[in-house]
């Protein structure tokens, strides 16, 4: 009986041990993670909410901020990935996306001011109308957004 008290009180003692280990480090260390459901160059989205988002070869995820800025990159909806909430709330939001460059420009409503998006994502002012016809032609005014 006394070997098996013994033997009990071991037991019991590298339990409690481990319990305390597990709980000191986090179980979730333990854990293999599992694998991304989703490519760099993918477009997410989550279960509840339906904001789009690009996700990026940096791990991160870049939000679209309308349909106006989507369709400057995409023609439609059929290549969204959908995601669960918990995995999109574990990339990182990293910002915007913002006009594919040379798609559109933008003007604010409040201002008379004209951009075009460059290359890097920069706005740059469209200083005079000669400057817009000259970069888009007599149409130019058709390719602003407000």
């Amino acid at each position: 009986m006394n070997d098996a008290l013994r033997i009990g009180k071991k037991a019991f003692t590298v339990a409690v041990a481990a319990a305390t280990i597990l709980w000191t480090v986090g179980i979730a260390t333990l854990v293999e993670p599992t694998a991304q459901a989703v490519d760099a160059g993918d477009v997410i989205r989550g279960e509840t909410l339906s904001t789009l988002y690009y996700y990026s070869s940096d791990g991160q995820r870049y939000a679209f901020p309308n349909e106006k800025t989507y369709f400057t990159w995409y023609e439609d909806f059929s290549d969204v990935t959908t995601v669960t909430d918990a995995e999109l709330a574990d990339i990182a939001l990293a910002g915007n996306v913002v006009y594919r460059p040379g798609s559109r420009w933008i003007k604010i409503e409040s201002s008379a001011k004209t951009y075009a998006v460059t290359t890097d994502g920069t706005i740059r002012w469209i200083e005079t109308e000669d400057v817009a016809v000259g970069l888009a032609g007599d149409d130019w005014n058709q390719f602003i957004d407000d």
